[in-house]
């Protein structure tokens, strides 16, 4: 009966020294944003059709805060091609700083005007989507040239008639029909 008792006190000290821990680790000090800043998104929970997940960006954006709903809860301005909810937690986000040596991030080229229509031009083609299992893609995802990834856009094969050699490159090295 008295080892019992020992070993159920060594048991709750044992417990108490782990709540401790969780206690200090969960008190770590979380970044405040305001309204309007820029912040990087953490990438690790986001599926952006990146064929593996190691070649995905550890970080996406930087993106701008559209409101500060709690202490910890922030609302994103997303690219609306991303069919993501746009509330996340301080811990996923780390500032934003643009700096003189580095110079602003990703500058994007203007569209090049071809018979008074913007084209952009296509870097690659990513990924596809069927709208049923065993059905030729009715989507492909494409990476456009000087644009990062933020940007890439699902779009039908129509799309892609500038792309022509892309396309048929991309349906003979994933075999689609």
């Amino acid at each position: 009966m008295v080892e019992l008792k020992k070993l159920r006190e060594e048991t709750s000290a044992l417990l108490d020294i782990a709540a401790r821990r969780v206690k200090e680790r969960s008190r770590r000090d979380l970044d405040k944003f305001e309204k309007g800043q820029k912040v990087w998104l953490e990438g690790k929970n986001l599926s952006l059709g990146y064929l593996s997940p190691k070649l995905s960006p550890k970080c996406e954006g930087p993106f701008e805060i559209t409101e500060v709903l709690g202490p910890v809860t922030y609302r994103l301005k997303l690219p609306f091609q991303w069919r993501i909810h746009p509330i996340f937690h301080a811990s996923l986000l780390s500032p934003y700083k643009e700096t003189d040596v580095h110079g602003p991030n990703f500058l994007e080229p203007p569209p090049d005007i071809v018979e008074g229509q913007e084209e952009y031009e296509v870097k690659a083609i990513i990924g596809h989507r069927p709208k049923r299992k065993n059905q030729p893609p009715k989507e492909y995802l494409v990476s456009w040239k000087g644009y990062n990834s933020s940007h890439n856009q699902w779009l039908k094969p129509a799309g892609l008639k500038h792309s022509m050699e892309l396309y048929l490159e991309y349906k003979i090295v994933h075999d689609l029909r």
